[in-house]
């Protein structure tokens, strides 16, 4: 039994609470190819900075969908031969189904430490099963798969009041679940609603808030980590916040996050498209990915919206990403 494995079998919540998992996106060539060094290289550079637990791969939903099965065991891979065997890699395998038992048990031997997964949501209809045989169905893939795993809240999960109980009562009833992503729900209300439910389980369960715009008062509320692309472009300052708000050194935690203010205001906003391309040249001038060219996607940012992200990247200051 390898290191990587070893550490998948005994991955806990707690295992979170010691820093941040920056959420990143693949270089491609702009013929569409995986610039597999390049994988590598990115991990590489975000794994030596201190406060970085683990990388997410595979998280962006287009881009996850454009490739192979193949192509994203090959991106697990290759970000795990960049990471020491104490940092975390996470992998994004879309819905929580049995028929994914075969490409989770890929993603084990790749070196993924767990698997960040959607469980489908449950609605009242005449062709619907009952809510608890689909809670059953539920807790039987994810007691059947090989790895741990981070059950993600979609907007389907969330009820009027914010809570999300199919999510509650998956991770109350099944050891596989030892976190939730909370997702990029900017509404704090809602989130503290999720947070508070979530948190009445009767044992260790990981709460790891995706958000942006709402990052300091979800880590000032209590979050256990964080799975971030906030964290990919901006790994220093996102890891300085998280151990700030750990210190309880209020003051110089919200000064980090509104230095942020403006790269998160980049982000936040925009349909999942442009903020892939928005992420995607704002890492790419950071020297954190190689191209901004992404598979399947044949749409450019405007000259305007690029002089705004290089002026914006200017004028924040961020710390440099360097290469060792």
């Amino acid at each position: 039994m390898n290191q990587t494995t070893s550490l998948s079998k005994a991955l806990t919540a707690d295992a979170f609470s010691s820093g941040v998992i920056a959420s990143t996106l693949t270089p491609f060539s702009e013929a569409g190819s995986i610039q597999t060094d390049a994988v590598t290289d990115q991990a590489k550079r975000l794994g030596k900075i201190e406060g970085i637990l683990g990388i997410a791969v595979n998280t962006t939903t287009r881009e996850r969908q454009s490739m192979s099965q193949t192509e994203q065991i090959e991106i697990i891979r290759r970000t795990r031969e960049a990471l020491s065997t104490d940092q975390l890699l996470l992998a994004c395998v879309g819905a929580l189904s049995n028929g994914a038992i075969d490409e989770i048990t890929a993603c084990a031997d790749a070196g993924a430490n767990a698997v960040i997964t959607f469980p489908p949501s449950w609605r009242e209809g005449p062709s619907a099963p009952a809510l608890n045989d689909h809670l059953s169905q539920l807790r039987d893939a994810a007691d059947s798969l090989p790895l741990p795993i981070i059950a993600a809240i979609g907007d389907g999960h969330r009820q009027s009041n914010g809570t999300c109980p199919e999510i509650a009562e998956l991770a109350r009833t099944s050891r596989k679940v030892i976190g939730v992503d909370m997702g990029t729900h900017d509404n704090v209300l809602h989130y503290d609603q999720s947070y508070y439910a979530l948190k009445t389980i009767d044992r260790p369960l990981a709460c790891l808030p995706s958000s942006e715009a709402a990052l300091f008062h979800n880590l000032n509320t209590g979050a256990d980590g964080v799975i971030s692309c906030l964290a990919y472009v901006a790994p220093h300052e996102v890891s300085a916040l998280y151990r700030a708000t750990r210190a309880g050194v209020t003051h110089e935690a919200q000064a980090l996050h509104n230095k942020l203010a403006p790269l998160i205001g980049l982000i936040s906003g925009r349909d999942k498209t442009t903020r892939e391309m928005v992420l995607r040249q704002i890492a790419h001038s950071r020297a954190l990915l190689a191209s901004t060219d992404a598979s399947g996607l044949s749409d450019t940012l405007d000259t305007c919206t690029i002089h705004t992200i290089e002026q914006t990247l200017d004028e924040i200051a961020l710390t440099p990403i360097e290469w060792w």
